[in-house]
Protein backbone atom coordinates (compact mmCIF):
# COMPACT_ATOMS: atom_id res chain seq x y z
CA UNK A 1 0.00 0.00 0.00
CA UNK A 2 1.12 3.62 -1.07
CA UNK A 3 -0.14 6.55 -0.15
CA UNK A 4 0.61 10.24 -1.57
CA UNK A 5 0.23 12.92 0.80
CA UNK A 6 -0.25 16.38 -1.15
CA UNK A 7 0.89 19.68 0.59
CA UNK A 8 3.44 20.49 3.32
CA UNK A 9 2.04 22.91 5.57
CA UNK A 10 0.76 22.14 8.92
CA UNK A 11 -1.99 19.45 8.17
CA UNK A 12 0.24 17.81 5.58
CA UNK A 13 3.20 17.26 7.77
CA UNK A 14 0.96 16.64 10.63
CA UNK A 15 -0.51 13.48 8.30
CA UNK A 16 2.58 12.35 7.00
CA UNK A 17 3.52 11.61 10.76
CA UNK A 18 0.57 9.89 11.36
CA UNK A 19 1.09 7.68 8.11
CA UNK A 20 4.41 6.60 8.27
CA UNK A 21 3.75 4.69 12.15
CA UNK A 22 1.36 2.97 10.38
CA UNK A 23 2.77 -0.81 9.92
CA UNK A 24 0.21 -1.61 6.88
CA UNK A 25 1.79 1.37 4.53
CA UNK A 26 4.60 0.35 2.55
CA UNK A 27 5.14 3.56 1.28
CA UNK A 28 4.65 7.10 2.28
CA UNK A 29 5.35 10.08 -0.47
CA UNK A 30 5.47 13.77 0.60
CA UNK A 31 4.63 16.00 -2.43
CA UNK A 32 4.84 19.81 -3.43
CA UNK A 33 5.95 21.92 -6.02
CA UNK A 34 8.41 23.27 -3.40
CA UNK A 35 10.73 20.18 -3.97
CA UNK A 36 14.01 21.45 -2.29
CA UNK A 37 11.76 21.82 0.81
CA UNK A 38 9.69 18.54 0.31
CA UNK A 39 12.70 16.50 0.18
CA UNK A 40 14.17 18.45 3.28
CA UNK A 41 11.10 17.07 5.84
CA UNK A 42 11.38 13.86 3.90
CA UNK A 43 15.27 14.10 5.16
CA UNK A 44 14.06 15.06 8.64
CA UNK A 45 11.83 12.11 9.11
CA UNK A 46 14.26 9.82 8.09
CA UNK A 47 16.23 10.90 10.75
CA UNK A 48 13.40 10.40 13.69
CA UNK A 49 12.79 6.65 11.95
CA UNK A 50 16.48 5.83 12.53
CA UNK A 51 16.44 6.83 16.52
CA UNK A 52 13.05 5.44 16.89
CA UNK A 53 14.62 1.80 16.24
CA UNK A 54 11.39 0.69 14.85
CA UNK A 55 10.83 -0.32 11.29
CA UNK A 56 8.56 2.23 9.73
CA UNK A 57 7.11 2.46 5.73
CA UNK A 58 9.39 4.00 3.28
CA UNK A 59 9.75 7.77 2.85
CA UNK A 60 10.13 9.63 -0.39
CA UNK A 61 9.04 13.03 -1.36
CA UNK A 62 9.43 14.77 -4.32
CA UNK A 63 7.40 16.85 -7.37
CA UNK A 64 3.57 15.58 -8.46
CA UNK A 65 4.98 12.33 -10.55
CA UNK A 66 5.35 10.64 -6.86
CA UNK A 67 1.66 10.14 -6.80
CA UNK A 68 1.90 7.55 -9.43
CA UNK A 69 1.13 4.24 -7.85
CA UNK A 70 -0.54 5.36 -5.23
CA UNK A 71 -3.45 3.59 -3.76
CA UNK A 72 -4.22 6.56 -1.74
CA UNK A 73 -3.87 10.43 -2.12
CA UNK A 74 -4.22 12.63 1.04
CA UNK A 75 -4.90 16.10 -0.27
CA UNK A 76 -3.74 19.24 2.20
CA UNK A 77 -2.36 21.62 0.06
CA UNK A 78 -4.09 25.12 -0.47
CA UNK A 79 -4.14 28.22 2.11
CA UNK A 80 -4.63 27.71 5.26
CA UNK A 81 -7.62 28.91 7.69
CA UNK A 82 -6.65 32.10 9.27
CA UNK A 83 -7.45 33.41 13.26
CA UNK A 84 -11.34 34.94 12.52
CA UNK A 85 -11.51 33.90 8.82
CA UNK A 86 -14.12 31.27 8.06
CA UNK A 87 -13.42 28.28 5.99
CA UNK A 88 -15.67 29.66 3.16
CA UNK A 89 -14.04 32.59 2.77
CA UNK A 90 -10.88 29.92 1.69
CA UNK A 91 -13.31 28.98 -1.33
CA UNK A 92 -11.82 30.77 -4.28
CA UNK A 93 -8.50 30.37 -3.75
CA UNK A 94 -8.59 26.92 -3.08
CA UNK A 95 -10.18 25.53 -5.78
CA UNK A 96 -8.37 27.39 -8.29
CA UNK A 97 -5.47 25.48 -6.44
CA UNK A 98 -7.08 22.65 -6.43
CA UNK A 99 -7.48 22.41 -10.18
CA UNK A 100 -4.19 23.40 -11.10
CA UNK A 101 -2.80 20.49 -8.60
CA UNK A 102 -4.76 18.14 -9.73
CA UNK A 103 -4.48 18.95 -13.60
CA UNK A 104 -0.60 18.14 -12.93
CA UNK A 105 -1.57 14.71 -10.52
CA UNK A 106 -3.85 13.66 -13.31
CA UNK A 107 -1.26 13.02 -15.68
CA UNK A 108 0.26 10.17 -12.94
CA UNK A 109 -2.32 8.87 -11.00
CA UNK A 110 -6.50 8.87 -11.86
CA UNK A 111 -7.62 5.76 -9.86
CA UNK A 112 -6.65 6.03 -6.39
CA UNK A 113 -9.00 7.09 -3.49
CA UNK A 114 -8.74 10.80 -2.83
CA UNK A 115 -9.18 11.91 1.07
CA UNK A 116 -9.49 15.45 0.90
CA UNK A 117 -8.32 17.67 3.94
CA UNK A 118 -8.47 21.04 2.71
CA UNK A 119 -10.82 23.42 3.42
CA UNK A 120 -13.64 24.18 2.92
CA UNK A 121 -13.51 20.58 2.78
CA UNK A 122 -17.19 20.14 1.18
CA UNK A 123 -16.35 22.31 -1.91
CA UNK A 124 -12.84 20.83 -1.99
CA UNK A 125 -14.62 17.27 -2.45
CA UNK A 126 -16.23 18.36 -5.09
CA UNK A 127 -14.00 20.10 -6.92
CA UNK A 128 -11.71 17.31 -6.64
CA UNK A 129 -14.18 14.73 -7.57
CA UNK A 130 -15.19 17.05 -10.62
CA UNK A 131 -11.72 17.85 -12.18
CA UNK A 132 -9.90 14.21 -11.64
CA UNK A 133 -13.85 12.73 -12.71
CA UNK A 134 -13.54 9.53 -10.57
CA UNK A 135 -16.81 7.64 -8.73
CA UNK A 136 -17.77 9.78 -5.89
CA UNK A 137 -17.13 6.52 -3.53
CA UNK A 138 -13.27 7.82 -4.15
CA UNK A 139 -13.23 10.92 -3.64
CA UNK A 140 -13.89 11.15 0.47
CA UNK A 141 -13.88 14.71 2.47
CA UNK A 142 -12.94 14.42 5.95
CA UNK A 143 -16.15 16.45 6.08
CA UNK A 144 -17.79 16.35 9.70
CA UNK A 145 -15.96 13.03 10.97
CA UNK A 146 -13.68 15.58 13.15
CA UNK A 147 -16.65 17.61 14.22
CA UNK A 148 -18.66 14.16 15.67
CA UNK A 149 -15.11 13.32 17.22
CA UNK A 150 -15.14 16.78 19.31
CA UNK A 151 -18.71 15.73 20.23
CA UNK A 152 -17.91 12.57 21.38
CA UNK A 153 -14.91 14.49 23.28
CA UNK A 154 -17.42 16.45 24.99
CA UNK A 155 -20.25 14.37 25.70
CA UNK A 156 -17.84 11.41 27.39
CA UNK A 157 -15.99 14.66 29.47
CA UNK A 158 -19.39 15.63 30.61
CA UNK A 159 -20.72 12.02 31.92
CA UNK A 160 -17.66 11.04 32.95
CA UNK A 161 -17.49 7.72 30.45
CA UNK A 162 -15.40 6.42 27.52
CA UNK A 163 -15.89 7.99 24.03
CA UNK A 164 -16.25 4.73 23.01
CA UNK A 165 -19.82 4.29 24.66
CA UNK A 166 -20.79 7.55 23.16
CA UNK A 167 -22.69 7.10 19.62
CA UNK A 168 -23.39 10.34 17.88
CA UNK A 169 -23.50 12.18 14.20
CA UNK A 170 -22.68 15.52 13.10
CA UNK A 171 -23.87 16.00 9.42
CA UNK A 172 -23.73 19.10 6.89
CA UNK A 173 -21.23 21.41 6.62
CA UNK A 174 -18.10 20.85 8.09
CA UNK A 175 -17.71 24.17 9.22
CA UNK A 176 -20.54 26.62 11.01
CA UNK A 177 -23.45 25.38 9.57
CA UNK A 178 -23.13 22.27 11.10
CA UNK A 179 -26.21 20.02 12.72
CA UNK A 180 -26.32 17.36 15.15
CA UNK A 181 -28.60 14.70 15.06
CA UNK A 182 -29.59 14.41 18.78
CA UNK A 183 -32.37 12.12 18.38
CA UNK A 184 -29.97 9.41 17.31
CA UNK A 185 -27.04 10.32 20.30
CA UNK A 186 -26.80 7.19 22.61
CA UNK A 187 -25.12 7.05 25.50
CA UNK A 188 -24.35 2.93 26.52
CA UNK A 189 -27.13 2.77 24.15
CA UNK A 190 -29.57 4.81 25.27
CA UNK A 191 -31.39 7.94 24.04
CA UNK A 192 -29.23 10.55 25.37
CA UNK A 193 -32.59 11.91 27.32
CA UNK A 194 -32.99 8.41 29.09
CA UNK A 195 -29.50 8.23 29.88
CA UNK A 196 -29.70 11.13 32.16
CA UNK A 197 -33.08 10.23 33.67
CA UNK A 198 -31.51 6.97 34.26
CA UNK A 199 -28.37 8.33 35.57
CA UNK A 200 -29.56 11.22 37.42
CA UNK A 201 -32.75 10.01 37.99
CA UNK A 202 -34.59 13.50 37.12
CA UNK A 203 -35.35 15.11 33.87
CA UNK A 204 -32.08 16.27 33.41
CA UNK A 205 -31.36 17.53 29.59
CA UNK A 206 -28.39 18.22 27.43
CA UNK A 207 -28.24 22.09 26.48
CA UNK A 208 -27.95 21.03 22.95
CA UNK A 209 -27.67 24.46 21.40
CA UNK A 210 -24.53 25.35 23.73
CA UNK A 211 -22.91 21.82 22.88
CA UNK A 212 -23.40 22.38 19.15
CA UNK A 213 -21.72 25.87 19.83
CA UNK A 214 -18.78 24.26 21.40
CA UNK A 215 -18.62 21.87 18.67
CA UNK A 216 -18.73 24.44 16.22
CA UNK A 217 -16.18 27.17 17.76
CA UNK A 218 -13.65 24.32 18.44
CA UNK A 219 -11.77 25.01 15.90
CA UNK A 220 -11.64 28.50 15.80
CA UNK A 221 -10.57 28.72 19.32
CA UNK A 222 -7.86 26.39 18.71
CA UNK A 223 -6.58 28.71 15.43
CA UNK A 224 -6.64 31.81 17.54
CA UNK A 225 -4.37 30.40 20.51
CA UNK A 226 -2.20 28.76 17.93
CA UNK A 227 -2.58 29.79 14.91
CA UNK A 228 -3.75 26.31 12.74
CA UNK A 229 -5.47 22.82 13.49
CA UNK A 230 -3.60 20.13 12.61
CA UNK A 231 -3.53 16.85 14.70
CA UNK A 232 -7.30 16.01 14.72
CA UNK A 233 -7.86 16.18 11.10
CA UNK A 234 -4.44 14.10 10.45
CA UNK A 235 -5.84 11.41 13.01
CA UNK A 236 -9.28 12.05 11.00
CA UNK A 237 -7.22 10.79 7.53
CA UNK A 238 -5.54 8.20 9.28
CA UNK A 239 -8.45 6.46 10.68
CA UNK A 240 -10.12 6.63 6.72
CA UNK A 241 -6.88 5.63 6.09
CA UNK A 242 -7.17 2.29 8.10
CA UNK A 243 -10.52 1.40 7.13
CA UNK A 244 -10.01 1.43 3.94
CA UNK A 245 -6.80 -0.75 4.07
CA UNK A 246 -8.59 -2.91 6.75
CA UNK A 247 -12.37 -3.07 4.93
CA UNK A 248 -13.93 -2.32 8.16
CA UNK A 249 -16.86 -1.12 6.57
CA UNK A 250 -16.91 1.22 9.26
CA UNK A 251 -19.92 4.05 9.67
CA UNK A 252 -18.33 7.20 9.45
CA UNK A 253 -19.33 10.79 9.06
CA UNK A 254 -17.76 12.05 5.69
CA UNK A 255 -17.88 14.33 3.21
CA UNK A 256 -19.49 12.77 -0.43
CA UNK A 257 -20.83 14.13 -3.62
CA UNK A 258 -24.61 12.98 -3.38
CA UNK A 259 -26.01 11.83 -6.53
CA UNK A 260 -29.22 11.97 -4.77
CA UNK A 261 -29.45 10.55 -1.47
CA UNK A 262 -31.33 12.78 0.90
CA UNK A 263 -33.10 13.84 -2.24
CA UNK A 264 -29.67 16.00 -2.97
CA UNK A 265 -27.14 15.94 -6.11
CA UNK A 266 -24.21 17.83 -7.30
CA UNK A 267 -22.39 18.74 -3.90
CA UNK A 268 -20.65 17.54 -1.36
CA UNK A 269 -21.31 17.23 2.33
CA UNK A 270 -21.32 15.30 5.21
CA UNK A 271 -23.91 12.04 6.04
CA UNK A 272 -23.01 8.54 7.31
CA UNK A 273 -20.90 6.63 5.21
CA UNK A 274 -19.66 2.88 5.07
CA UNK A 275 -16.11 3.12 4.60
CA UNK A 276 -14.00 0.37 2.94
CA UNK A 277 -11.74 -0.85 0.44
CA UNK A 278 -13.42 0.74 -2.47
CA UNK A 279 -13.75 3.73 -1.06
CA UNK A 280 -16.90 5.85 1.29
CA UNK A 281 -20.65 4.69 0.48
CA UNK A 282 -23.86 6.77 1.51
CA UNK A 283 -25.13 4.55 4.72
CA UNK A 284 -28.83 4.27 5.07
CA UNK A 285 -30.38 7.40 5.26
CA UNK A 286 -30.33 8.70 8.95
CA UNK A 287 -34.21 9.30 10.61
CA UNK A 288 -34.51 13.06 11.99
CA UNK A 289 -36.86 15.03 14.29
CA UNK A 290 -38.48 17.54 11.44
CA UNK A 291 -36.27 20.49 13.68
CA UNK A 292 -32.64 18.08 13.03
CA UNK A 293 -34.30 18.06 9.27
CA UNK A 294 -34.97 21.67 8.97
CA UNK A 295 -31.13 22.35 10.12
CA UNK A 296 -29.79 19.56 7.81
CA UNK A 297 -31.71 21.15 4.60
CA UNK A 298 -30.09 24.49 5.65
CA UNK A 299 -26.58 23.79 6.08
CA UNK A 300 -26.86 21.95 2.69
CA UNK A 301 -28.01 24.80 1.24
CA UNK A 302 -25.28 26.52 2.01
CA UNK A 303 -23.22 24.01 0.30
CA UNK A 304 -25.41 23.55 -2.81
CA UNK A 305 -25.03 27.45 -3.46
CA UNK A 306 -21.38 28.05 -2.77
CA UNK A 307 -20.60 24.73 -5.02
CA UNK A 308 -22.71 26.41 -7.84
CA UNK A 309 -21.40 29.40 -7.82
CA UNK A 310 -17.15 28.13 -7.59
CA UNK A 311 -17.08 24.94 -8.98
CA UNK A 312 -18.76 26.40 -12.12
CA UNK A 313 -17.01 30.09 -11.89
CA UNK A 314 -14.33 27.90 -12.20
CA UNK A 315 -14.55 26.10 -15.03
CA UNK A 316 -15.63 29.19 -17.05
CA UNK A 317 -11.87 30.49 -16.21
CA UNK A 318 -10.47 27.31 -17.46
CA UNK A 319 -8.05 28.43 -20.53
CA UNK A 320 -9.09 25.88 -23.95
Amino acid sequence: MKVAVIGNGNVGMAAFGELIRMPEIREVALVGRNVERIRAEVDDYADAQILRLAPGAKISGGGYEKTAGADILIYAAGAAQKPGQTRLELVEENVRITRQIFGEINRYNRESIVICLSNPVDIITAAVRDCTGRPSEKVIGTGTLLDTARLKKYLSNLLDVSPSSVTAYVLGEHGDSLCIIWSATRISGLPIDEYFSSVLENEAHIRQQTMTDMVRNNAGKIIRAKGSTAYGVAAAAGRLVQAIIHDTRDVMTVSVLLEGEYDKKGFAVSIPCIVDRGGAHVAAELPMTLDEKEAFEASAAVIAEITGKFIMKGKENEIE
